[in-house]
Order: C-alpha cells, then sequence, then structure tokens
C-alpha cells in the first residue's frame, strides 16, 4: 500500500502499473499528471497545482467525478510535483509517476527530489512504468524486487552528491567488491543478472545514490 503521486510529462506507461493503483491509498495528481488518468479513466483522489497545463476535456472530466482540487499561483517557489509530495506523511510509502523522457531540467528535479526525500526519511520508488528508480541511502542491503528480476532489464548505480563506499553487487554479472565510487562516473551503468545465482542486489556502506533498471536497448 502507498500514495501514488502523478506528474507532469510524456511518455507514462500506466498500463504496466495497474497493479500499483489497484493496491494505493490514495491518489495524487500534480497538474497534468490527470491528463495520463484521463486516458485510463482512473479517477484521482485530488489534484494539486496552478492548473496552467491540464487538458481542458481532463478539467472537465474531473469535475463530473468530483474530484477535490488545490489551487496554487503559477508563479510559486516549487513545482506542482514537489508541492503534492509536501502534503504526504513521512510514513507513507511513495509511488512517483514521472516522465523520464520529458524536460531535462523536470526530469532531474524530480529524481533529485526523490533522493532528498529518501535522505530525510522517506521511502521512494519513481517509475514512468517501463524504468525504474530506487533512491538507496546510508548503509544497505538492497534487494532487486521479484517483478524486476528479468534478463531483458539492464540494472545501473548512479552515485550521487559525495558518492558512496564499500559498494559489493550480490549476484550481478560483473561483480564489485567492497568499491568506492564518485558522481559522475560510468563505471556502474548498465550490469546484469547472474542467472545462476537465486540472490540479487547491492550492498553498501555509506552514501547517496540511485538504482535504475530500465530496458536494454
Amino acid at each position: 500500500m502507498c500514495t501514488i503521486v502523478i506528474a507532469g510529462g510524456p511518455n507514462k506507461e500506466l498500463s504496466a502499473l495497474r497493479s500499483e493503483f489497484q493496491h494505493a491509498n490514495r491518489i495524487i495528481c500534480a497538474d497534468s499528471g490527470a491528463d495520463a488518468l484521463y486516458a485510463y479513466q482512473i479517477v484521482p483522489d485530488m489534484v494539486w497545482g496552478d492548473m496552467d497545463s491540464i487538458a481542458p476535456e481532463t478539467a472537465t472530466w474531473l469535475q463530473a467525478q468530483h474530484v477535490p482540487t488545490r489551487l496554487f499561483p503559477v508563479d510559486k517557489d516549487m513545482t506542482d510535483t514537489e508541492l503534492c509530495l509536501t502534503s504526504i506523511p513521512k510514513d507513507e510509502p511513495i509511488l512517483l509517476i514521472t516522465s523520464l523522457t520529458g524536460r531535462p531540467d523536470h526530469v532531474m528535479t524530480n529524481l533529485l527530489l526523490a533522493m532528498r526525500y529518501e535522505e530525510e526519511g522517506y521511502s521512494l520508488r519513481v517509475t514512468d512504468g517501463i524504468t525504474w528508480v530506487f533512491p538507496v541511502v546510508g548503509n544497505q542491503k538492497w534487494r532487486v524486487p521479484e517483478n524486476l528480476l528479468d534478463s531483458h532489464l539492464t540494472y545501473s548505480l548512479i552515485p550521487l552528491g559525495q558518492g558512496v563506499t564499500g559498494v559489493s553487487t550480490v549476484g550481478m554479472k560483473y561483480p564489485l567488491q567492497d568499491q568506492d565510487l564518485v558522481c559522475g562516473s560510468s563505471w556502474t551503468v548498465s550490469n546484469e543478472l547472474d542467472p545462476e545465482k537465486e540472490e540479487h542486489g547491492f550492498d553498501m556502506l555509506a552514501g547517496t545514490m540511485l538504482i535504475m533498471i530500465t530496458p536494454k536497448v
């Protein structure tokens, strides 16, 4: 069970996330994030934002469904997505559904937002329905979720900030053992599962990084 936040932007594959919607505590849309739901007739619990980019037909549909909205001025100090995140208690897991192929500034901001919230004690996952991103902080033993164990996927570690220390792979094709990783290196991009192993994931001692799982191309 989690709270789903849907950001704006293109290329979100919601058909792959039906189970997530069925088991969500609530669904919050950031402005034009509601457009993606309209295509699937999934009714959100609320919509936050300045409503400057939402499609007219979506706005009419939301009104007909009596979906509560919270309007903010266009000129403000944070994005509609961050406004939505600020409304969620720290003990509620969050699934942020956002474009990972749209405007680069929005993509980077939302990934860094996810990292910051994880550092602050939230539990947060990010996806567009195709790629999954998991922010990881501190001493962790992270394992690949069962639904993302697939030979057609690639598994990348993206260190952020001051990097990470003591990274070891578990059941991966390209091994690491107690390695320190720096931000800006491509060393840990595109790892794969070792099919002969039963457990798969990554251990780390300290730092911050994004674990990104996406189809091979």
